[in-house]
């Protein structure tokens, strides 16, 4: 069955929300009569304890970060504006709760404030263990990925986990830095004041990346031409989840203003957001550009090496074969030295000499053992012819021997 009566009330608020919308509902202007409370209590459901609180608050005090745009931040005439700005004006003003504005508060300052008592309400936050020692957070009614922004021409980023070692742009006292803590990520920090300057310094590369949520990204890049920022990669951060905080002693602001963010339609909340964010584009994963720079790059060294090693192998190919060769060529010799060797002890023992004429005999072929040893052992050679004395005893009586002793004579 279709509640007829939920439509109504998300018909009638969406109704005043559009109304407040276009007349600017101006800080100035933040305020209702009783009837204005009565009618913002019948559509949003509110309590007899959560009115009688608006009866006791007419006024709050609203602080937040002075530069945090789309979301919050101050304009050059110094007024509120931003996606949670919308917000505020128009919900503050339909339950006739008057808006007091502390403007231009560094961040750690709104914080200091809003623990002390001095502030009572921040328009946009995110939630942590430390802030919720302070404060009450209502339902989150703004929600953006957190990504990793570094510039175009940046070395791959995957993840957080690539983003050890790297010079990273943080604001103090920002959730973040709590996140990259817990996760052992070691990073030099580059504290920035604002979301700009962190993206600021990237872009002027004061910074390797910067974590930011993709709605502040896109909304920042656009305004502020930083056209050479890319989103690098996620972060396992999930969403970053915006939400109004309220000092921890006020619960019943809380309640009104998570009944109030519920009354809002959805193509409301889509109009509204429309307003401040455009896409952005998304560059996750590896380049192609990248890639061929990165081969080029490793062929540049990995070319002049490959020469080398195979200049190297080759000479070490050569230095083999001539060891080798000078090897077998020392082996040969050592098989020479070993059959001179065994010449030599052959030769061992008695000569046969003639005693008559004092010539070697050729006993059991001693001479020809001694020629072959020294033929093969020296330059010498031998010439066998016969001797004058042998010729005397052979051919002394022959005649032609005769006649050619003469002639010699002659």
């Amino acid at each position: 069955m279709i509640d007829t009566c939920a439509i109504c009330r998300h018909a009638i608020f969406l109704a005043l929300i559009i109304a407040g919308l276009l007349h600017g509902a101006a800080p100035s202007a933040m305020g209702a009569d009783r009837d204005d409370i009565i009618l913002s209590s019948e559509v949003l459901g509110l309590s007899h304890d959560e009115l009688r609180w608006l009866e006791k608050h007419p006024t709050v005090q609203i602080g937040g970060p002075k530069s945090f745009p789309p979301f919050h931040y101050f304009d050059s005439q110094g007024n509120l504006k931003g996606i949670s700005a919308d917000y505020i004006h128009t919900i503050m003003g339909e339950l006739g709760i008057k808006v007091i504005i502390q403007d231009n508060l560094p961040w750690p300052e709104v914080l200091k404030r809003a623990r002390e008592k001095k502030l009572d309400l921040i328009p946009c936050a995110a939630k942590t263990q430390e802030r919720k020692r302070f404060l009450r957070f209502t339902s989150p009614y703004l929600s953006f990925p957190l990504v990793i922004v570094t510039r175009r021409d940046a070395l791959f980023v995957g993840g957080i986990e690539d983003l050890q070692g790297k010079a990273l742009a943080v604001i103090r006292k920002n959730s973040t830095m709590d996140w990259l803590e817990r996760d052992g990520i070691d990073y030099t920090p580059v504290f920035v004041d604002s979301p700009l300057k962190r993206l600021e310094a990237v872009s002027f590369g004061m910074a390797d990346a910067g974590i930011e949520n993709l709605a502040a990204t896109s909304y920042l890049v656009e305004k502020n031409g930083l056209t050479n920022l890319k989103i690098a990669a996620p972060t396992p951060y999930g969403n970053y989840n915006l939400h109004m905080a309220v000092r921890n002693d006020w619960p019943e602001l809380v309640s009104i203003l998570d009944k109030a963010l519920g009354a809002i339609m959805p193509l409301e909340h889509a109009r509204i957001r429309s307003e401040w964010l455009s896409p952005l584009r998304v560059e996750h994963g590896i380049r192609w550009s990248d890639v061929i720079k990165w081969i080029s790059i490793i062929l540049l060294f990995i070319v002049p090496v490959l020469t080398v090693v195979m200049i190297s192998n080759r000479r070490l190919n050569r230095e083999v074969k001539m060891r080798k060769k000078s090897q077998e060529e020392k082996e040969t010799l050592i098989i020479e030295l070993r059959g001179a060797l065994n010449n030599i002890k052959t030769l061992k023992g008695l000569l046969p000499i003639c005693s008559k004429c004092k010539k070697i005999r050729d006993d059991k072929g001693y001479w020809n053992n001694l020629e072959t040893y020294i033929e093969t052992h020296s330059d010498a050679s031998f010439s066998h012819g016969i001797c004058r004395e042998c010729m005397e005893d052979l051919y002394g009586a022959e005649e032609w021997f005769v006649d050619r002793k003469n002639r010699l004579v002659e």
